[in-house]
């Protein structure tokens, strides 16, 4: 069992509108973006970090390891134990908080100075964003509810966001290369693999592709395609965590 420092800089561009919502009303909006103290769009790390959670849950799984969901209560209380899964190891769990920070990642400078390229700071600032007018449906009925207009705001397509992940990640080394870990290596796929952020997914919206910039693993950099060819590897993972359990007599 190691305990390594990493380092991941990642850069993100929608294909799609995308919307995270602050939860309030702006102006006549209905539902609003998140916006930063200069007003422009962000992703909020605490977004990012969930959704990269459930992509982690579904690849541990494919690969027959257990994962268990952080809304399980029952379950949730065995991450007081050592005996912990892989993705508890990543990212926490409702009792036992991880050591990784997800910061917000913020528009590129680019795309920055395009909203500020006018004599008057700030002129096109609202053309980061379009309004779409929405309507609720009804799960029961499958129909349009009534009187259930709405409007939402939703940021434009190939806007850029540039963010970093870091911390201490606990977990145990590749067998046949021990140069990173099994917790980094499931970390990164589910980075690689999540293409859908935000609210609207399942009509479109919140589609983007991400690149990690740069992968640091103990102060040495590391090339993704590397660590990804030994993706396979996180089958015999299991296998290895119960040989550690049981030397150590963690039940």
């Amino acid at each position: 069992m190691q305990r390594d420092f990493i380092s991941i800089d990642y850069r993100i561009e929608f294909e799609t509108p995308f919307h995270f919502g602050t939860g309030l009303r702006r102006n006549l909006l209905d539902r609003s973006v998140c916006r930063d103290a200069n007003s422009y769009l962000y992703i909020p790390g605490s977004t990012l970090k969930g959704v990269l959670r459930e992509q982690c849950e579904q690849i541990a799984r494919l690969f027959g390891l257990r994962a268990t969901s952080p809304h399980n209560e029952r379950k949730a209380i065995a991450s007081f134990r050592d005996n912990i899964d892989i993705v508890d190891r990543i990212f926490g769990s409702r009792y036992k908080p991880g050591e990784l920070y997800f910061d917000n990642a913020t528009m590129v400078e680019a795309d920055r100075n395009f909203f500020d390229s006018s004599q008057i700071s700030k002129r096109y600032i609202h053309l980061q964003t379009e309004t779409r007018t929405q309507t609720s449906i009804s799960r029961l009925l499958g129909t349009v509810r009534e009187q259930a207009l709405f409007q939402s705001e939703f940021g434009i397509k190939t806007l850029c966001f540039e963010g970093r992940i870091y911390g201490y990640l606990e977990g145990f080394r590749l067998l046949d290369r021990g140069t990173w870990s099994y917790s980094l290596l499931l970390l990164v796929a589910g980075i690689c693999v999540n293409d859908r952020i935000g609210a609207n997914k399942s009509t479109g919206m919140g589609k983007y592709d991400c690149q990690i910039q740069k992968l640091k693993f103990n102060e040495k950099t590391i090339e993704v395609a590397d660590l990804l060819e030994s993706l396979s590897e996180l089958e015999l993972y299991q296998d290895i965590q119960q040989e550690y359990y049981e030397q150590e007599g963690i039940e």
